[in-house]
């Protein structure tokens, strides 16, 4: 039946993950000057080899797309219809990405590529199409809860991301290997240690409000065993034994931890995490680096060095996104909780101004507005 999506957060996930497959298939952004013509373009499309790695990743990033637009079509004008939708319109975004990257040096456009886009797509709208008619026979009470569960949820995810990307796996007898190699001679940067106890305190802050109290410790043992086998067995990927020795110390604290009211934990992890971003800073002012450049880089120069690869980006997605929700959470309204974020974000970014190599720039400007208005428009006032 034809009517409005109910599904509120599709039109966000939607912006979110079309932005995240432009982001990873054009990343790093160097284009070439004078780029080859449409038609040279067309013409450098082939059949080129690809990797089990990259034809896992092509059709896996391209299923949530195709499922947003399968939620958002179907409500308006049906089931069929947004399954072609999904398919048509991710297999039109991938061609032209595809052609941009005959621009990109070290991209190599493909058809091949361009299939396993579509074919992506095409299971993500079928899927998506079976989530609608599900959703259509279960309907929670509470929209308000249900958005705020849902930037909870984000964060979660965004954490998961970045700590197993490349997301691709690899159960061999190499990658094991590699992965508990760091553990035979283990090295604790203590820098690392506690940035990873931060992360970790707020994801258990999300399993806290997201779960009920007597579930809440296995879901959160269930997400540490899924980062720790997962990075035992994702292509790449080791574990790090400052993450192990972070989650030694989070465990025995968790008793403490959960007997605070939930505004004081709030409180707690948000100023964590606001020292957390800002050391990076003042350790770099203290050691003068930033009075170490020469001058101010070029335009282009610094737009292209302050893109981040796409872990660091969930990374940073996670975080400042995470410092909004606390704050909500230890009281403040959800619009001056946003403008915090934002206003302390740009204080980071300004005074790194002029630093060879900024831990802050244009992207988490941008990361820290699009936060900011997802808290302010999708967390209630208490």
């Amino acid at each position: 039946m034809a009517g409005r999506s109910k599904h509120f957060a599709a039109p966000l996930l939607l912006t979110v993950v079309t932005g995240l497959i432009v982001y990873v298939s054009l990343y790093p952004f160097r284009f070439i000057p004078d780029g080859p013509a449409l038609v040279d373009a067309l013409r450098s499309l082939s059949w080129a080899r690809a990797g089990r790695g990259d034809m896992f990743n092509n059709v896996l990033l391209y299923v949530p797309f195709g499922f947003c637009v399968a939620l958002l079509i179907e409500p308006r004008w049906g089931r069929f219809t947004g399954i072609v939708a999904g398919t048509l319109l991710g297999a039109t975004l991938s061609l032209g990405l595809e052609l941009l990257q005959a621009s990109v040096a070290i991209r190599v456009p493909s058809l091949r590529d361009l299939s396993l886009n579509a074919t992506g797509s095409l299971l993500g709208a079928i899927l998506g199409t079976v989530f609608h008619a599900l959703g259509s026979r279960v309907s929670p009470q509470g929209i308000s809860r249900g958005r705020s569960a849902f930037v909870a949820m984000s964060i979660l995810v965004l954490w998961l991301i970045e700590r197993l990307w490349p997301l691709l796996p690899d159960p061999g007898l190499r990658q094991l290997k590699r992965a508990v190699r760091p553990l035979l001679t283990p090295h604790v940067d203590w820098m690392s240690l506690a940035g990873f106890f931060v992360g970790w305190l707020v994801v258990t802050q999300v399993i806290f409000t997201l779960v009920r109290r007597q579930r809440a410790m296995d879901v959160l043992l269930i997400v540490i065993a899924t980062v720790l086998v997962g990075r035992t067995f994702v292509a790449g990927s080791t574990l790090e034994v400052a993450e192990i020795a972070a989650i030694a110390l989070l465990l025995p604290l968790l008793v403490p931890y959960s007997r605070l009211e939930d505004g004081m934990r709030s409180t707690i992890v948000a100023v964590l995490l606001g020292i957390w971003l800002a050391w990076g800073t003042v350790r770099m002012l203290f050691d003068g680096s930033a009075a170490s450049a020469a001058g101010m880089p070029e335009l282009r120069e610094m737009l292209l060095r302050n893109v981040p690869p796409p872990p660091l980006l969930a990374n940073k997605s996670f975080s400042y996104l995470s410092l909004g929700w606390l704050l909500t959470g230890a009281g403040i309204a959800p619009y001056v909780a946003a403008g915090m974020t934002v206003l302390f974000v740009l204080l980071l970014t300004m005074l790194q101004l002029g630093a060879p190599a900024p831990a802050y720039g244009w992207v988490d400007l941008l990361i820290a507005c699009l936060a900011g208005w997802i808290v302010a428009r999708w967390i209630p006032r208490s």
